[in-house]
């Protein structure tokens, strides 16, 4: 009994190490196939994934009649899930931007009361809204009527730029203001008050690079450019406009680990933090041929993200403003083998509206581009992949604009 037990055991172990060979490897595919869907880089969990698309439907600046939109897209089935970032009351949302674990979605508008805040501040994690202090509203009181126009998070704490309609410590009464404030998703602290070269303009765009917000904005074809590395503020408006021949008002801020683009109304310019390069007439010189309603060309740089490979710019129209007329484009930069036009390729009513189109907003995500902008006052959502754009402007058919895209691909 003793032998057959012992060769009963052995076979058994046999038998276990075979299948442990069969099993193992299968169950390595099981984790792996959940880990890529189910998480993103370093291994945190993430939500499938999405796009929110901000805008609006009515027309810019309109109390009468403006409402905010906010839809959430999933990439996998093309589902759309409308959010309220007012459940009630007149608005528009301009700007959106993911610290690690939530969104922060700003515009403009409040909530019909007393004590909310206004500008309202969004707070969204992928799949509810959280709740926002309303005491905030004190603290807001220099934007009270005004816009928040962009966002960017330092991991703390977001940026945020705009313009404020109240009263500016110092003045005698409310006027519009370049607006900037700092917010940690609790505390909202004001710093309008050292924009340099106050004036009545808007401070469009404003980006992190690791070590400083670099801030831009302006109005039309006057432009402002400066840093801001949480304690001093330097401003680099007279170096640029010693590189650049027209500089008009910044739109648009990026980094890609290396040097900036900065882009505005008539102009595109590299920064390395020492130097600045005008990009602008190999940019002119791409897109001269396009553009069928102007004299000159690229009015307004509106966009510019980096994917990690190659920048994505986007533009036409200005921001909020119907003048001066252009029309779409896109375009796509390497830094090595130049400009890369893709306007073609947009569908005809935004390359050739019968008034004004823009590109306004790009993001990137799952091997996708996505655009977002307007063509004679209807929204416009485009993904693009492969050297093809394909038009889900339906999905949005209720708005006016898509003033800005965003993506959950952290």
């Amino acid at each position: 009994m003793n032998q057959i037990a012992h060769r009963n055991f052995g076979e058994l172990l046999i038998l276990l190490i075979i299948l442990s060979f069969v099993l193992l490897p299968l169950a390595g595919m099981k984790d792996d196939s959940a880990r890529s869907e189910n998480y993103g880089v370093g291994g945190h969990a993430r939500l499938a994934p999405y796009v929110l698309v901000g805008g609006q439907n009515g027309t810019w600046f309109d109390d009468c009649c403006q409402y905010p939109k906010l839809y959430q897209i999933s990439l996998t089935t093309l589902s759309v899930t409308e959010l309220e970032p007012l459940k009630s009351g007149r608005g528009v949302v301009w700007t959106g931007e993911w610290n690690g674990s939530q969104w922060l979605i700003a515009g403009y508008g409040a909530e019909p009361g007393d004590g909310t805040p206004n500008p309202y501040l969004y707070l969204y994690d992928g799949s509810q809204q959280i709740s926002v202090n309303t005491a905030l509203f004190n603290a807001e009181a220099s934007w009270h009527g005004g816009d928040v126009f962009a966002v960017s998070s330092n991991g703390d704490s977001w940026l945020l730029s705009g313009m404020g309609s109240d009263t500016l410590l110092g003045d005698n009464g409310p006027s519009n203001h370049m607006s900037l404030a700092t917010f940690n998703g609790s505390n909202f602290t004001d710093l309008s008050n050292i924009v340099p070269e106050q004036q009545d303009a808007i401070l469009y765009a404003n980006a992190w690079n690791g070590k400083y917000w670099l801030i831009g904005g302006g109005y039309l074809y006057s432009g402002l450019l400066f840093t801001y590395d949480g304690n001093n503020i330097v401003d680099l408006t007279q170096n640029i406009e010693n590189v650049v021949a027209n500089f008009g008002s910044v739109q648009a801020i990026a980094w890609n680990g290396n040097y900036w683009l900065i882009g505005g109304i008539g102009f595109l310019i590299k920064y390395d933090g020492q130097k600045f390069t005008d990009l602008t007439p190999e940019l002119n010189a791409v897109l001269a041929e396009k553009d069928s309603l102007v004299g000159s060309c690229c009015n307004a740089v509106n966009s510019i993200v980096w994917n990690g490979t190659v920048w994505m710019l986007g533009g036409g129209t200005p921001i909020a403003i119907t003048s001066p007329e252009s029309a779409a484009w896109a375009v796509a930069y390497d830094g090595s083998s130049g400009f890369t036009d893709l306007s073609r390729l947009l569908p005809h009513y935004l390359a050739a509206p019968i008034q004004v189109s823009s590109i306004l907003t790009v993001t990137y995500t799952d091997g996708y581009w996505i655009f977002g902008g307007y063509s004679d006052g209807r929204g416009a959502l485009l993904f693009y992949a492969n050297n093809t754009f394909t038009d889900n402007s339906d999905l949005i058919h209720e708005m006016s604009y898509v003033n800005w895209v965003g993506a959950n691909n952290i």
